[in-house]
């Protein structure tokens, strides 16, 4: 059962509160990382929050339906869990989700699905959600919850916002000061919409001799496309400490580039996962990068 709001100490949970308190939270979120109960009880959280008829700070728990949310009985909350093994969020269970979110909610203002190791879906499955994603009811909330968001495809991936939780949500997700890395991805997202190789080099040198620098700003990286691309399909951005970073380089890259940087960028995360050698994955990232926006249309 919850009993407490957002946690302002964690920058996940201080994300997603401000996100949630500026309006302008998306209707698609992947939360990645952590352990299984962490990503669950952040989901029931934010759930809570989107139901929340209560002034003020959101989750209240006052209102009914945050108590009906922190008793798991709101029927606006609809929980979908499956086994962590491949293909077990099968296509029939996506078609399902996709038929009940065109119903109107039941009590509250919106509707919010979680979908747990939603990672298992087969292309198909994700397809079948895609298109639900490009154009959701005004009232639909999706909470993507997974181990590791790499086993998406990049047009999902575009249409949602991915919160991190790291290896545990409790040792803080990183080593790395979040500014380091904030500024870091920044550099590189900027540097790869200058079309120019140098610019890219120059932004990459930081990751030099700082693996743990380079794996922490991958997935931030990713995000930022990530962000662009929505907002070239929706013509309106998120309010974030990204926001000017993505207003910079949306207008100078096409949707195909940005599709192209998001694949490149996970391309190059899964070759830390299999631990190839740290200063040929610096130059991959440089080429591939350089790569995607080469051929825009």
């Amino acid at each position: 059962m919850l009993t407490e709001g957002f946690d302002l100490t964690n920058s996940v949970e201080k994300s997603i509160s401000a996100a949630m308190h500026s309006k302008r939270f998306p209707h698609a979120v992947i939360i990645e990382g952590g352990s299984s109960e962490e990503r669950m009880s952040l989901a029931k959280k934010t759930a809570a929050a989107l139901v929340c008829s209560g002034g003020g700070i959101k989750p209240c728990f006052s209102c009914s339906d945050c108590r009906k949310a922190s008793a798991d009985s709101h029927a606006d909350i609809l929980v979908y869990s499956v086994e962590d093994k491949p293909k077990a969020f099968k296509v029939d269970i996506v078609r399902e989700i996709r038929n009940k979110a065109y119903i109107v909610p039941n009590e509250a203002d919106r509707k919010v699905f979680i979908l747990e190791n939603s990672h298992t879906m087969g292309n198909e499955g994700q397809n079948a959600i895609l298109k639900i994603l490009e154009e959701p009811p005004s009232y639909i909330n999706f909470i993507l919850l997974c181990s590791s968001k790499s086993g998406f495809l990049p047009t999902v991936l575009s249409r949602a916002t991915v919160y991190n939780l790291g290896e545990t949500a409790s040792e803080g997700s990183r080593d790395i000061p979040w500014e380091e890395v904030a500024n870091a991805a920044k550099s590189i997202a900027v540097a790869s919409a200058a079309l120019d190789d140098i610019e890219i080099i120059k932004a990459a040198a930081v990751f030099e001799k700082n693996p743990k620098l380079l794996k922490a700003a991958l997935p931030v990286i990713q995000e930022i496309y990530a962000q662009a691309m929505r907002k070239k399909y929706s013509a309106c951005g998120e309010e974030n400490e990204f926001s000017q970073t993505v207003s910079e380089i949306e207008p100078r890259l096409s949707r195909r580039a940005l599709l192209a940087l998001i694949e490149n960028t996970d391309i190059i995360m899964n070759s830390i996962r299999l631990n190839a050698n740290h200063n040929l994955t610096v130059t991959a990232l440089c080429t591939k990068l350089r790569k995607a926006v080469t051929n825009q249309v």
